[in-house]
C-alpha cells in the first residue's frame, strides 16, 4: 500500500539502500570508461595504420570519420549503459519503499494504452514502468514520449501517464484541451472523440478543456462530476502538473500529464551522494504527482457516492 505521505520527503528510508549501491555504480563507471580507453585506443591505432599506408586524401579521411563516429557512438552507448544501471537499481528501491514495483521497460504499458488519448498516428514510447496499489486500488504509470517520426521528428506530448481503476460506475468520458480536438484542415487537431458528445467546456485560466461523454441527455452523474473537477482543477492539486488529456471507459481511468524535461533520471557517470541523493528526492516528487492526484480522483468519487447514496436512502420511520 503507499503512504503519500511518505512520497514528499522520506530520504531516510532509502539512504542506506542508495548508500550501499555507490560501490557498484563506481564499478560500472570503471567499466564504462575502460571501454571508451580501449575504444579511443582502437580508433587511434586504425588511424595512425592509415595515416602509414599511403592511402589517398579522401579515403584516409573516410577513415577518420569512421574512426571518430564509431568512437562517438561507443562512448555513449558506454555512458548511457552504466547511468541505466543506475537509474534501475535506485528506482527499484524507491518504488518498493513506497510500496511499489519498477521496471525499467513500459513497452507493455505504452501498448495497452487508449488510443484517444495521446495523438493520433504518434510514435509512442515508454519507460520507468511503476505499479503497485493506492490503498485497494490498482495503478500504474510510466514517462511515456509521443513524437510524430521521421528526419524532423516533433514531440507532441511528454510526461507521466498514469492508470488506475473508478471506484464508482459512471459513463465514459474524455477530456483534453479544446484546441487538440476541434477538427478542421489548420487546426492542428490530433486527439480523437470519435464516438461520444460534446458536453461542456471547461475554463481554467487562459486554457480551455472540453469534456465529452458516451451519454448525450440526462443530467451529469455526480462522480462523473466530481471526477471533472478533480482533473481541470489539477493544478490545486498537485501544484507545478498540467492536464494533457484523460479518458475512461467507466471502468478504468487514463490520465496524462504534461512534463517539460526527463522524469526519473538518477545519477551520472560518476555521481557522488549528493547528486543521487538529490535525483532521489527529484524522482519521489516525480512519482508524487500521479499518485496524488489518483489519491484525490478515489476520494471524491467516493465521496460523490456516498451523497448519491444519502439522497436515495428513503427518510427512517419514527
Amino acid at each position: 500500500m503507499v503512504d503519500l505521505a511518505a512520497l514528499p520527503d522520506d530520504p531516510d528510508a532509502v539512504a542506506r539502500a542508495v548508500r550501499a549501491l555507490m560501490p557498484a555504480f563506481r564499478r560500472q563507471a570503471r567499466l564504462a570508461l575502460a571501454v571508451m580507453a580501449l575504444s579511443a585506443a582502437f580508433a587511434a591505432t586504425a588511424v595512425l595504420v592509415a595515416l602509414g599506408s599511403g592511402l589517398e586524401t579522401r579515403a584516409l579521411l573516410k577513415v577518420v570519420m569512421v574512426g571518430v563516429i564509431g568512437l562517438g557512438l561507443v562512448v555513449v552507448a558506454a555512458r548511457r549503459w552504466a547511468v541505466r544501471r543506475q537509474e534501475v537499481a535506485v528506482m527499484s528501491i524507491l518504488a518498493r519503499s513506497i510500496g511499489l514495483t519498477h521496471a525499467k521497460d513500459a513497452s507493455a504499458f505504452v501498448r495497452s494504452l487508449p488510443k484517444r488519448l495521446l495523438p493520433e498516428r504518434s510514435l509512442r514510447k515508454g519507460e520507468d514502468h511503476i505499479h503497485g496499489t493506492l490503498g485497494a486500488h490498482a495503478i500504474e504509470m510510466a514517462e511515456v514520449t509521443a513524437e510524430t517520426g521521421g528526419k524532423s521528428s516533433r514531440i507532441l506530448f511528454r510526461g507521466i501517464v498514469a492508470r488506475f481503476p473508478n471506484r464508482t460506475a459512471m459513463p465514459a468520458f474524455f477530456i483534453a484541451l479544446a484546441d487538440d480536438t476541434r477538427s478542421g484542415l489548420f487546426s492542428g487537431a490530433n486527439l480523437s472523440t470519435e464516438g461520444l458528445h460534446h458536453r461542456r467546456d471547461v475554463a481554467v485560466g487562459q486554457r480551455s478543456y472540453g469534456i465529452w461523454t458516451s451519454s448525450k441527455d440526462g443530467p451529469e452523474p455526480p462522480a462523473l462530476s466530481a471526477v471533472i473537477g478533480i482533473l481541470t482543477g489539477l493544478e490545486t492539486v498537485v501544484p507545478g502538473a498540467q492536464l494533457y488529456a484523460a479518458t475512461s471507459n467507466g471502468e478504468v481511468i487514463h490520465v496524462a500529464l504534461t512534463h517539460g524535461r526527463n522524469l526519473f533520471r538518477v545519477g551520472g557517470l560518476f555521481p557522488g551522494e549528493d547528486r543521487i541523493f538529490a535525483d532521489v528526492q527529484a524522482a519521489l516528487r516525480d512519482l508524487a504527482a500521479p499518485l496524488s492526484l489518483a489519491n484525490a480522483l478515489i476520494q471524491a468519487e467516493a465521496a460523490a457516492a456516498q451523497k448519491l447514496r444519502g439522497r436515495e436512502s428513503p427518510p427512517a420511520t419514527p
